[in-house]
């Protein structure tokens, strides 16, 4: 499960139904009401949003409102190398298909893989959509002049890579509208603009 990256920590261990065979090295769950689930392992109560020094390696299941808010947080930890996750199947597929600020941005930093997909019928209370578990391991470090030209050309799907640069102080030679870049291809996008 590690491939020698340590420590593992799991946010959200909730009642430890996954924590028990994973065995992180570190368990972060916001609600004490958990505790007595939890006790085995080595705790930290909190909001895994606020601690200062987060490395390794993350494993959760994140609830699925909270997504795209964790990613913009995660995604600029560089000594966060891995993260599985339980996500909602959709996301996963925006992260592969659609020409959004976030799937760019995480097809830059990461090499992302899917795993497993997992039917409703493996939760309690049963969601009504599919979940996959995915792997991302870290390939680039954050950089904030990259998310500022991913966030910015993104604001511009409908228009060429050209005029969208241009709206965006950049300049671009190519006329393929942004939406037409698929997320992995964010390296073509980035290196077409000057």
């Amino acid at each position: 499960m590690d491939n020698g990256i340590r420590p593992i920590l799991e946010i959200g261990c909730g009642k430890g139904n996954i924590t028990r065979f994973l065995e992180p090295d570190i368990c972060i769950e916001l609600d004490d009401k958990m505790i007595e689930y939890l006790k085995n392992f080595n705790l930290v109560i909190a909001d895994a949003r606020y601690l200062p020094v987060l490395r390794g390696q993350l494993v959760s299941s994140l609830p699925y409102q909270i997504t795209s808010d964790f990613f913009k947080e995660v995604i600029k930890l560089n000594n966060i190398r891995k993260l599985t996750l339980i996500l909602q199947k959709d996301f996963v597929d925006k992260i592969f298909n659609d020409s959004t600020y976030i799937s760019f941005l995480l097809n830059y930093i990461y090499n992302i893989q899917i795993k497993d997909i997992i039917p409703p019928s493996c939760f309690s209370p049963r969601p009504k959509v599919y979940s996959i578990i995915t792997i991302f391991n870290r390939i680039r470090e954050y950089d904030k002049e990259v998310d500022s030209i991913l966030s910015c050309i993104s604001r511009y799907r409908n228009k060429t890579l050209r005029k969208a640069s241009k709206l965006c102080g950049f300049s671009s030679n190519n006329d393929l509208k942004v939406r037409e870049f698929k997320p992995w291809q964010v390296l073509e996008l980035l290196n077409s603009v000057g």
